[in-house]
């Protein structure tokens, strides 16, 4: 499998709103079990998904594995990051893919709001 790299691509995802509280600030987050890595590897940027600040630490402090912390919210973060990268390589073959993206909505983050409203607690992020 092919390690990509694609700043383009890390700024859309990072555009996107968080997969978890739907905050518009978020960072790319490699996922770390999606292919094999080197010392000091990330994997391809093909396995991101978008994650705010507090999400995003919360998942590498939470005292568990990635695998653990996505199984725990219900959530199949492969999926999502093939389901976003798809979109992205789409938008490259036709600019008007992407005038409206309902449908990414409808795929990605439309599904995930039932699994959040069961993990309530977990996900609540404090007031700053």
């Amino acid at each position: 499998m092919l390690r990509l790299k694609d700043k383009s691509y890390l700024k859309w995802v990072s555009s996107q709103p968080c997969i978890l509280c739907l905050n518009p600030r978020c960072q790319a987050h490699h996922l770390t079990f999606a292919m094999p890595r080197g010392f000091g590897q990330k994997t391809g940027d093909q396995w991101v998904i978008p994650l705010c600040f507090p999400h995003h630490s919360q998942l590498h402090t939470c005292g568990k594995g990635e695998k653990d912390f996505w199984k725990d919210l219900d959530i199949d973060a492969e999926t999502i990051a093939t389901t976003l990268y798809q979109y992205h390589l789409d938008q490259k073959k036709s600019l008007a893919f992407f005038e409206d993206e309902t449908i990414l909505w409808v795929k990605i983050y439309n599904n995930l709001v039932p699994k959040h409203r069961k993990h309530v607690d977990f996900l609540m992020q404090p007031k700053v």
